[in-house]
Order: structure tokens, then sequence, then C-alpha cells
């Protein structure tokens, strides 16, 4: 099933013809929004955050809005839920708002959706009052940033050069190269070598922190693919300690919006504060199935008590 060409914008003001300038803009601010903050997300569950925020517009126009704009040059695609998941019966409230960046291109083109659409089930999505600001910039990113772009290649042919002063086509992209045989795709590659190394290494940062669960591991490897070495134990401490609060602090899709540390505290807030074994549990301990001493070490850690 091919996604439909964007209409002319003449066309599209036409199809607006009847509506209100301010609800059309607010329609689109909030998709938008939606988009870039969820990376995937249902009508019906895009309808019960955005009636909290703007309740004088009705849930009727809330969904034939989507079917205006999926004509329309936006940076999300509106998809059939039966374009996604062939088996599924077609509704209007079970159309997804789809960040564009999610959809690869040929064979696979939703892995990366499948892959939030899983992670993402049972997650509450952010719903905050600063939902729009949140979305234009949901990642913590400025410490790492400043760190990556010092980093600075100690062998190769990028020695003595700090991570955002070096230009050159990555491991990756040279396989890619070899790969390819469209000259219009290969000529894209070839553009990859006037971005810094400091701006591809973010960008495989976000990829492995939303799609991947070893983003870390996944990051020295790409690291160390691309010749670079750590000076000393202390910058790959460092390094790890910024990755990790990158990953906590930012709002991520597979966590519907939120930041990892935020769904921590709300999940944290639901356990109790202290628990006691039954018999089940006891039994095990003394059968050695489980060690007593760790388990409760573990528990304890989450900040709950144990009753003995």
């Amino acid at each position: 099933m091919t996604y439909p060409r964007p209409l002319s914008e003449k066309s599209i003001n036409k199809l607006f013809e009847s509506w209100k300038t301010e609800t059309v803009e607010v329609l689109h601010r909030y998709y938008e929004a939606f988009a870039l903050l969820y990376g995937s997300i249902q009508l019906a569950d895009a309808w019960k955050i955005f009636k909290q925020f703007e309740p004088k517009i009705h849930k009727k126009q809330f969904i034939e809005f989507s079917t205006i704009v999926r004509r329309e040059n936006v940076p999300y695609y509106i998809f059939e839920i039966d374009e996604i998941y062939c088996d599924e019966r077609r509704l209007e409230t079970e159309r997804y708002i789809v960040n564009k960046e999610i959809i690869l291109s040929g064979y696979g083109k939703y892995r990366w959706l499948y892959t939030i659409d899983e992670e993402q089930c049972g997650k509450p999505y952010y719903a905050g009052n600063d939902l729009l600001e949140v979305a234009k910039h949901r990642w913590y990113d400025q410490k790492i940033k400043q760190f990556i772009n010092n980093m600075m290649f100690t062998q190769g042919e990028n020695a003595g050069k700090r991570f955002n002063e070096a230009y050159f086509l990555t491991e990756l992209e040279k396989f890619d190269l070899e790969y390819y045989k469209s000259e219009t795709k290969r000529a894209e590659i070839r553009k990859q070598a006037e971005i810094p190394f400091s701006e591809k290494l973010m960008k495989r940062i976000i990829y492995y922190t939303e799609f991947t669960k070893s983003s870390v591991s996944n990051i020295i490897d790409y690291l160390k693919e691309n010749d670079y070495v750590f000076e000393s134990d202390e910058k790959v401490n460092e390094f790890i300690e910024l990755l990790q609060e990158f990953n906590n602090k930012s709002h991520l899709w597979k966590n519907c919006g939120n930041a990892p540390e935020e769904l921590f505290a709300l999940y944290a807030s639901q356990m109790p504060q202290s628990i006691s074994f039954g018999p089940g549990i006891q039994k095990a301990f003394a059968d050695g199935t489980i060690d007593r001493e760790e388990l409760i070490r573990k528990i304890k850690k989450m900040g709950i008590d144990v009753i003995d």
C-alpha cells in the first residue's frame, strides 16, 4: 500500500476553507508536538492528551484533521492501522501519528516503528503542562555535546584532531558506499564526509539510546570501529557517566515521551514501602533456589524495607 503524495498548498487550503484558522493552527501545533515527543502515537491516545489542553476543539474535528493533514507535507505520517499491521481492522481512532525519522526505506521500513510500539506498551504518555516546549527540546544533551566536541583522536589519519574538527567517512558509511549501486544514493553518502564526527557520534548516541537495550557498549564499539581509543580509564568513566545522564534525563520515544528518571519516580510512588516474604519465597530460601541476602539487598536498593 503506497502512502499518498502531498497535495498542493492551494488544494490543502481549500480543504480547510470552512475551518477556523486558529483551530487549524492549534491542531498543526499539537500533531507535530506528538510526533516529536512520542515518535509514534495512535489518535485515540493522542485525543485523550489533546483534550486536556484544548477542550474547545471537538473530537470530530481532531479526527477529521488527520484525514487532511495526511495529504500535507509535514514532518510526520498519518498511517491507517492496516498499513502497519495488515491484519488489523481499519478505524479512524486507530490511526497512527508517526515521526518521519522512524520510517526507513526499503525492506523492513517499519522496523523502528515496531520497536517503539513494543517498548511503549503499558507506559503512560508524558502530558505535563510544558508538553509543547518539551517536545521541541527533549534531549538533555548540552553536557555530552560539549564533551564530545572536545574528544580528540590520538591515532590514525585523524590523530590530533578534535571530534568537531574531524571530517571523514565512518566505517559504516564506507560499507554503505560499497553496498549501494545507485549513484544518487552514493552521492548522498559521500556528502557525509562534510559533517564533523562529533555530529555523527551524537546521532549514533540518539539512535542507540532510542532503539537498543545496550546503548553504552554499542557506542563504545562505534568509537573503536572508527579508530578512537580513550586516553585513560578516567575518561571512559566520565564519558559513560555523561551517557547515563543523557539517557536518564532525556524524553524518549520508547518511554512515551517520559525521561527514565521520571518514569522511575512515578513507579516508585506506586511501590509498597515494605514487604514480607510469603511461604513460597521462604521455601525457595530454604532449598537454596533463591539467595536470601542477595534478594533483600536488591529490594532495599529500590527503597523498600523487608519485614522478617
